[in-house]
C-alpha cells in the first residue's frame, strides 16, 4: 500500500497524534510567563523554527507553517498562518531522552517568509488592541514523501522567538506509528 505525502501532515503542537508527553513541561512553564506585550515586541526577522525528522525523511518546507492563534476579549478568533522559508538543512543527532540512544536526523532551520513576517506583525497589532483570552502557537510540518510501507517516524519541533535566546522544544522526539490496513 502506498501512502501519499498529503496523508502525512503532522500537526505537531496539538498533540493529537503524539500525546501530551512529547510537549516538555519546561516549554509550557516558559511560555506561561510571556505577556501579550512581550509577544507583541517579537521581531519577525528573528523568529526561527527548527524541524527534525528521522534521517531518510524530509519535510515539504513550502507546506510547513507556524500558526499563531488568539481569541480576543469579545471571543472572536484570530488565526495567522505564517509561511516559512528554509535557511538551511543539515544532518545531526537528537536526543531521545536520558536512557535512549541519540537518533540520526535531518534538521531544517526555517525563518518566517516575508508574507509570514507581515502576517505576524498584523497579529501583533491585534494583540495590543484587545487583550486576548487565549493564545496558541502551533507548528505544522508536512513530509515530502514516505516510503511505500512506513512503520514509524520520530520528529522534533523547536521555536526561537529572538536572537540570543535558546530554542524552546515544542515537540520533543514524538513518535508517529503508521498502521497498514
Amino acid at each position: 500500500m502506498r501512502v501519499r505525502p498529503g496523508i502525512a501532515t503532522l500537526a505537531m503542537l496539538l498533540a493529537l497524534l503524539c500525546g501530551c508527553a512529547s510537549i516538555p513541561l519546561s516549554t509550557a512553564l516558559r511560555f506561561s510567563r510571556w505577556s501579550v506585550e512581550r509577544f507583541a515586541q517579537v521581531d519577525p526577522a528573528q523568529v526561527r523554527v527548527r524541524l527534525s525528522v528521522d534521517r531518510g525523511y524530509r519535510f515539504d518546507i513550502p507546506q510547513s507553517r507556524l500558526q499563531v492563534s488568539m481569541t480576543d476579549s469579545r471571543g472572536a478568533p484570530h488565526v495567522a498562518l505564517l509561511p516559512l522559508s528554509q535557511l538551511r538543512t543539515f544532518q545531526e543527532q537528537r536526543s531521545r531522552g536520558w536512557l535512549s540512544r541519540d537518533v540520526d536526523v535531518e534538521t531544517s532551520l526555517l525563518s518566517l517568509s516575508p508574507e509570514g513576517a507581515a502576517r505576524l506583525r498584523e497579529l501583533q497589532r491585534r494583540l495590543l488592541e484587545g487583550k486576548p483570552q487565549s493564545f496558541e502557537i502551533t507548528v505544522t510540518g508536512k513530509l515530502a514523501e514516505l516510503p511505500s510501507a512506513p512503520r514509524k517516524i520520530t520528529f522534533w519541533a523547536d521555536l526561537r522567538l529572538a536572537d540570543g535566546e535558546p530554542f524552546v522544544p515544542l515537540i520533543d522526539g514524538a513518535d508517529i506509528e503508521f498502521r497498514q490496513e
